[in-house]
């Protein structure tokens, strides 16, 4: 396997090289609109401005620098193992060097990311739920981000990322899903839980290969490979090992944008992932272990009515007050393996509803996570209570106040923390449902 391994990442390094030869000949992609760092503290898009014109003549040369905060504080007034509050921190930092400003290099780019992650979620100490309560959620540490090469070629239809990579960023994402705070509605919760150390996601990015194509307007494709346990033989506290030889997690994924559902825009995606890693633990025979793990998957992210404005909702005025859906599955069916066989989410968003708030949204949402069968029969020779699944549901509303501020109070109500678990101090008796108030703040520098 190892040479396997070696082999793939020998030919995909040789590709690159390729593509940088011809990399001069092609058309360079489209470029995201300029960040406004001029404007006054209520406009513009970050909160230290433009440092004196040099934050713009930097990006006009090619070099972007972001920082941004998220801190969620939450309380759980109810339920889990025992009531208490927490607060978990994270400021990402990135820098991207666009290649061709710089050193003439068309469709070439560079970056480089860290974060810094602070404070306790109620998760860990207190709930002991699958879902976690805050997606930022992760042990006290200074890591190091997403490093890699991008290239693009044949009109911007065509990228390649070659370096320490995340998965969770590309694949099986949502627009809608990614207003909610907790975890699973971000990288879905039976990822983070049958994945050797939750697969190549937030906080633990890993060795890996990722390819895009854009076949048209409404067809694309992605694909890559990664090294199958993020965390290596170590725990790897600060995404400094670079692990190479634990097997490999392979996704791939197809998309498909429509106007076609209510004439209103939206992606049909549907994917499948796999891993080789010899670190799945057989749920019912103990010393007994597999050596690889599957699953299929598919998502719908659609727009299902858009308004004229909270003033008057009758105006057919795009971009300002809509609706939006979204719907995700996962099934992984070796149930042997993988605590959580099927996964299942959905929400709905309101934009713009409030009157003078068009960039508000509100929304509310529910995961489901059905306990495997293999598990529940752990559970019964075992003696211990029969776990089913594990439902989280969220509302939030997310006030934009500037564009570098946003404020977002939610609620959450978490039904069988754990599936069904034990609590820790009465083994005889279930984890109590939880309910959690929170806040999040989040901040662009």
């Amino acid at each position: 396997m190892n040479r396997c391994i070696t082999r793939g990442v020998s030919a995909l390094a040789l590709f690159a090289a390729v593509t940088a030869l011809v990399a001069p000949q092609a058309a360079r992609a489209e470029e995201d609109e300029a960040p406004n760092y001029a404007g006054d503290l209520w406009t513009r898009d970050a909160l230290t401005g433009d440092w004196g014109g040099a934050r713009t003549k930097l990006y006009e040369r090619g070099v972007k620098f972001e920082a941004e905060y998220t801190g969620d504080a939450s309380t759980n007034l109810s339920g889990g193992f025992r009531r208490g509050e927490g607060y978990s921190g994270f400021l990402s930092l990135g820098l991207t060097l666009d290649l061709e400003k710089l050193a003439g290099w068309t469709g070439g780019e560079v970056y480089a990311g860290a974060y810094i992650i602070r404070g306790h979620g109620l998760t860990t100490y207190d709930i002991g739920n699958l879902l976690a309560v805050s997606g930022v959620e992760a042990d006290h540490a200074n890591r190091l981000g997403e490093v890699y090469f991008k290239q693009t070629l044949f009109d911007g239809r065509f990228s390649i990322r070659i370096g320490q990579l995340l998965a969770d960023s590309e694949f099986i994402t949502s627009d809608t899903a990614g207003l909610f705070v907790n975890s699973a509605f971000g990288w879905p919760g039976i990822n983070g839980a049958v994945l050797p150390s939750g697969g190549p996601a937030y906080p633990v990015p890993t060795p890996g290969v990722h390819v895009t194509y854009q076949f048209n307007d409404a067809f694309s494709a992605q694909a890559a490979i990664y090294n199958g346990d993020p965390a290596g033989h170590n725990v790897n506290p600060h995404n400094l090992d670079f692990p190479l030889h634990e097997g490999v997690f392979g996704i791939g994924e197809l998309a498909y944008k429509t106007d076609g559902l209510f004439g209103k825009p939206g992606v049909i995606k549907v994917g499948a992932w796999f891993n080789t890693a010899n670190k799945f633990d057989d749920l019912r025979f103990a010393g007994v272990t597999h050596g690889n793990d599957y699953a299929v998957y598919g998502m719908i992210d659609q727009t299902i009515w858009e308004g004229g404005g909270s003033a008057d909702l009758k105006d057919p005025s795009p971009d300002t007050s809509s609706v939006s859906v979204f719907a995700r599955t996962v099934w992984t069916p070796q149930e042997n393996r993988n605590l959580i066989d099927y996964y299942l989410d959905a929400g709905l968003n309101l934009k713009g509803f409030v009157p003078g708030r068009a960039e508000d949204i509100f929304g509310v949402a529910v995961a489901y996570a059905k306990i495997s069968g293999d598990a529940r029969k752990a559970d019964r020779l075992a003696g211990a209570p029969v776990r089913s699944s594990e439902i989280a549901l969220e509302a939030t509303y997310k006030a934009q106040v500037t564009p570098w501020l946003a404020l977002q109070p939610f609620a959450q109500y978490l039904i069988r923390p754990g599936g069904g678990d034990p609590r820790p101090s009465n083994p005889d008796r279930r984890i109590k449902n939880a309910t959690v108030l929170g806040f999040r703040t989040q901040v662009s520098f």
